[in-house]
């Protein structure tokens, strides 16, 4: 009891002391525990599915494209049939469905077969069964536990019932378990998968991407077996050789876990390398605090161990006055925690829907204890510093510092340069992005996604030989509606604008070309090119006198560039596939657009564009509208208009083209955000080590400043002396830090745009700007050691 007593007096004798290593403690608890929880769910917490590390994702990897596709329902089947390396193999389309509640669902479709790969049943109900996969049959659902317990109140008589989705309904054959996701935690439902009309007819021509495809390897075999596999599926697939020529399709495989990880592990594995470097310079400064409390009780120790105390009981003594600060620490630090998770999620450096889920659990509380147990550890190298500079003279060391402050001193000017270099690497690179050409301009346009027949929602059914006669009128009305809005500068249609998410690929001819080429193609209205600032190189763009079906098309730069050299681009034409049965048509080439970009900022130019006309282009087109002040402002304006002009249309996505561009940098930004705030806190901490360790050194040596400035040092001889005598340690850091941040710089080149990883101007802003702030703080304790009273100073020793 006595011994508590004691504590808690020496605690509430410097309550600054208990504060600091407080917030410093939770902090770095924080940082470190979301970051390893992070990866931690990512790379290794189990998947919510039976051995799911035996899971693989198998793919088209279209090689000249740059982008991986799914597969068709036939690859599927064959996938199956190759029990040597398959047990299975399952495939899942996203679905949404209009409830009779109002609300949209998340659903997918899956093959029947999905609950046996995935080795999971329902907590309540039957599974989908072999009969359920047929047309008429199909009208059955599975519930996901939680739209089970918010829609229906985990009423278990749900069993049974009819649902309906906009224009079917659907009876509830089961619940699954509450741990169950797939293919990610927004999937609400799942109904069977039977191939529609068109889908069959894709099936049946071959190609690639209909559905995605997950499936279990047989046991023994290795996701590089897994693969070759896949590859030699391919390869027997003889309708897929147009495509294997023009795109160079091979196999690619995965592991499930791996869709979700491969995006995020490298920024992740950056936070937790930066939330490192922040325990070390926290480590450091607790050092540095420790002893400068050590210092001031020495009398006092020294009296302890003249009448037989032990170091280890002294060593004791600073760990029970650390403990209670560090406990507490990593308490604030845990509950944290969680709030720093979900900042990763809203920030994009961690996905929203991840299966397994991210949460605090066993992987937060063993880094949080780690940490704990790392800070203790500072008690003790104060302790024994101590104990050893008892033994030996003031002035061992450096400048009576002893070694190891200096050597930790230097540690956090390195890490400090490095971290901030690498930061600024990143940003300048981020700016260099940002300002990089994209072929159009995002100013005041404003995408929506309309679909006036209910194919997203209801899944209702588009015949193109007649509904599109019939439909074409009411893409017109929804035209001039938005076109007569006040604000409202142009109007225009696509079936795949830059950022919308949409992409469409397809097959032409060039003259003196064997095989078909592959290019992307858009079908765009009159004015696309001009609301969207896509400028012309040669040419025109559609107008109202041009007709689908007989029009010419606008190819753009890089397809100029790669076929048609030494080539007038209007005297050339190409031929574009009509129908399925492998009809093709000449059309004449009317212009050249400049190339755009897609998907991304950073993407390389690997797909050129054909861009041909259709004003009406069903059954799902986008709405690009160009105003003259924020489109945010009247993107329910547009809504309204569309739903107006044409009751029942679905109004999708409605938001600026410049919000879709931010989004695609959104996790590059966070990443920049959160490694600048570690590097800015390493900076400070660094800061305060070096101005402590001066302090201290200045302490130390209180009679020999005293004996300087009697003997008729001035003030500016001792000023510069302490100033010298920081800046030689703040050099060694400098240097050890760029050769440190160079090696990083290098490992991380690859995703630099735009500059070098040695980049002059970068560094030497940074160590301009970790040399002002370290002058800084070598400058205060320099004042404050010429400002010492000469008999002051010698009467203190």
């Amino acid at each position: 009891m006595n011994a508590i007593s004691s504590l808690l007096r020496r605690q509430l004798r410097t309550p600054l002391f208990a504060l600091i290593v407080t917030v410093l403690v939770a902090a770095v608890v924080a940082f470190n525990a979301s970051a390893f929880s992070a990866i931690h769910a990512l790379r290794w917490k189990a998947l919510p599915y039976v051995d799911g590390e035996r899971l693989v994702e198998l793919q088209a990897r279209l090689v000249n494209y740059g982008f991986d596709v799914g597969l068709t329902e036939n690859l599927r089947q064959a996938v199956i049939a190759d029990t040597a390396h398959f047990s299975g193999a399952l495939g899942v389309a996203r679905v949404r469905g209009g409830g009779e509640d109002g609300r949209t669902w998340q659903m997918a479709r899956v093959t029947e077969n999905f609950q046996q790969v995935l080795g999971i049943a329902p907590a309540l109900g039957r599974g989908f069964q072999a009969d359920d996969a047929r047309a008429g049959n199909d009208a059955v659902i599975l519930l996901g536990d939680a739209i089970w317990r918010s829609r229906f109140n985990a009423d278990p008589q749900v069993i049974g019932k009819d649902i309906r989705f906009t224009d079917r309904v659907y009876r509830v054959i089961g619940v699954m378990p509450p741990s169950f996701a797939f293919p990610d935690a927004s999937i609400e439902a799942w109904r069977p998968f039977v191939m529609s009309d068109a889908e069959r007819e894709l099936n049946r021509q071959g190609n690639v991407g209909m559905i995605d495809v997950v499936a279990r390897m047989a046991p023994g075999v290795e996701l590089e077996q897994a693969q070759v596999a896949l590859d030699a599926i391919l390869a027997r697939d003889a309708s897929l050789d147009g495509l294997r020529s023009n795109a160079g399709v091979v196999a690619g495989a995965r592991a499930w876990r791996d869709r979700y990880a491969s995006g995020y592990f490298h920024a992740l594995t950056w936070l937790q390398i930066a939330a490192l470097i922040l325990l070390v310079a926290v480590l450091a400064n607790l050092v540095n605090l420790q002893l400068d409390r050590l210092l001031v009780r020495r009398r006092e120790l020294d009296v302890r161990r003249a009448l037989g105390a032990s170091e280890r009981s002294i060593a004791k003594t600073v760990l029970a006055d650390l403990a209670p600060p560090v406990v507490l620490g990593v308490v604030l630090g845990l509950a944290l925690t969680p709030a720093l998770l979900r900042v990763l999620v809203s920030r994009d450096l961690l996905p929203q829907d991840l299966p397994q889920g991210v949460t605090f659990g066993a992987a937060s509380l063993s880094s949080a204890l780690l940490v704990g147990v790392i800070t203790m550890a500072s008690g003790l190298i104060a302790a024994l510093v101590s104990a050893r500079a008892s033994q030996l003279s003031s002035r061992s060391g450096v400048g009576g510092m002893g070694r190891l402050r200096p050597a930790m001193l230097v540690a956090q000017v390195m890490l400090t340069t490095a971290l901030l270099g690498s930061e600024g690497l990143l940003l300048r690179s981020a700016l260099n992005l940002s300002d990089a050409d994209r072929g159009f301009d995002s100013r005041g346009v404003l995408l929506t996604l309309v679909d006036p027949v209910g194919v997203t929602t209801a899944g209702a059914a588009f015949d193109p030989a007649t509904d599109a006669t019939r439909y074409a009128p009411v893409v017109e009305r929804i035209h001039a509606a938005v076109a007569s809005l006040p604000g409202i500068n142009r109007v225009a249609v696509s079936t795949a604008p830059p950022f919308s998410g949409w992409e469409m690929v397809g097959s032409i001819r060039m003259p003196n070309q064997p095989d078909n080429l592959q290019a992307r193609t858009r079908s765009v209205g009159p004015g696309y090119l001009s609301t969207l600032g896509i400028g012309l190189l040669a040419g025109r763009e559609f107008n109202d006198a041009d007709h689908p079906g007989s029009s010419g098309v606008i190819v753009d730069e890089l397809f100029r560039r790669r076929f048609l050299q030494g080539v007038d681009p209007l005297s050339a034409y190409v031929e574009l596939a009509t129908d399925a049965q492998g009809g093709f048509r000449r059309a004449p080439i009317i212009g050249v657009a400049r190339t755009v970009k897609h998907e991304s900022l950073d993407e390389t130019d690997n797909l050129p564009t054909v861009y041909q006309f259709n004003a009406a282009p069903l059954p799902v087109f986008w709405l690009v509208s160009h105003a003259s002040g924020d489109p945010a402002a009247i993107a329910e304006s547009v809504r309204r208009a569309i739903q107006q002009s044409a009751p029942g249309t679905t109004v999708g996505t409605n938001e600026p083209l410049a919000t879709r561009i931010a989004s695609t940098l959104g996790s590059r930004r966070a990443l920049i955000e959160a490694l600048g705030g570690f590097a800015l806190g390493a900076l400070l901490l660094a800061a305060i080590g070096l101005a402590a360790v001066l302090s201290f050194s200045i302490r130390r040596r209180n009679a020999e400043m005293g004996v300087r400035m009697a003997m008729g040092a001035t003030r500016g001889r001792i000023r510069a002396m302490i100033m010298r005598q920081g800046g030689n340690l703040v050099v060694v850091g400098l240097l050890l830090g760029l050769g440190l941040g160079l090696a990083v710089a290098r490992a991380m080149s690859g995703r630099l745009i735009g500059i070098p990883f040695n980049d002059p101007l970068t560094w030497s802003l940074v160590l301009g700007l970790v040399g002002v702030i370290a002058g800084i703080a070598c400058w205060l304790p320099a004042s404050r050691a010429a400002a010492t009273d000469p008999m002051v100073a010698l009467r203190r020793e």
